[in-house]
């Protein structure tokens, strides 16, 4: 092959299109052109920009200058061809000579390989694309579902709370928060049959591994409650049984535990009813 051909092969190269023994030949002929590898890493520098053009969501085409050598090159090799043919034509005439069939340049194919590689190119990053919308879909979906499971939590809730003040003989309680969180207040609910629901706000966020407990004090025997978190907002709810001996004369106080809970307190109290 003479320097013209290998010129043809270097686009194709860049893309990955040409075959094996082709990249053979192409590589020992880069070893003593510097022409070739110059075009060649510009070739690679083209093929790589349009490569991260599709993860910018961006159409991926060609620019315009290697638009415009494509094209100039494709026209180049049809004349080529165009004058082989002729010439070829005028010697039979002249010389009543059969002409081999002509050897087929690798550049004829080359820019077909080209063309097939900015294809694959374009819907690659088409591809990339739609997932990375789909995935955003799905985790915005997972959001919402998570905020309609929130709300319908939150109105179960306020439907029981609803349902056990509105009993006759429900008794409320005020918790008010101590020296350490001054600002903290509960509201305790609960009716005769011990049935009660606590509702929290100002507290902060428990420490990894705690949580908030209630107790019920009576006859200065504190007895353990369910424990809660609080979300972002320092809000906390629970539903709990008060035991009997605690439904008449009882304090109400709410301490920081570990996550499991205590049987007796060892935390430090954050809110308190009055005695």
């Amino acid at each position: 092959m003479v320097h013209e051909d290998y010129i043809g092969m270097l686009a194709a190269q860049a893309l990955g299109a040409l075959e094996v023994a082709e990249v053979r030949d192409l590589e020992t002929h880069l070893q003593s052109c510097s022409e070739c590898r110059s075009e060649l890493s510009s070739w690679e520098d083209t093929a790589a920009s349009l490569a991260f053009a599709g993860l910018e969501e961006k159409p991926l085409e060609p620019s315009p200058a290697v638009r415009a050598h494509i094209l100039e090159a494709v026209r180049a090799e049809r004349r080529s061809q165009a004058a082989k043919k002729t010439d070829d034509a005028q010697r039979q005439q002249s010389s009543n000579f059969v002409p081999l069939q002509p050897r087929v340049r690798p550049a004829t194919y080359t820019w077909g390989a080209i063309a097939a590689g900015l294809i694959m190119l374009g819907l690659l990053a088409s591809l990339f694309v739609l997932w990375n919308q789909n995935r955003e879909a799905r985790q915005e979906l997972a959001r919402l579902s998570e905020q309609v499971r929130d709300a319908q939590q939150q109105l179960i809730q306020q439907r029981e709370a609803i349902e056990i003040v509105s009993t006759p003989g429900t008794k409320m309680m005020e918790l008010a928060g101590t020296k350490l969180m001054p600002q903290a207040h509960a509201m305790l609910a609960y009716d005769k049959n011990g049935r009660a629901i606590l509702m929290a706000k100002g507290l902060p966020p428990a420490p990894a591994g705690k949580a908030y407990q209630l107790w019920f004090i009576a006859g200065g025997q504190p007895m353990p409650g369910k424990v809660f978190t609080t979300d972002a907002s320092g809000s906390g709810s629970l539903k709990d049984q008060i035991p009997p001996e605690a439904r008449n004369s009882a304090v109400f106080a709410i301490t920081l535990e570990p996550e499991s809970g205590m049987k007796s307190p060892t935390g430090e109290m954050y809110l308190i009813s009055a005695s």
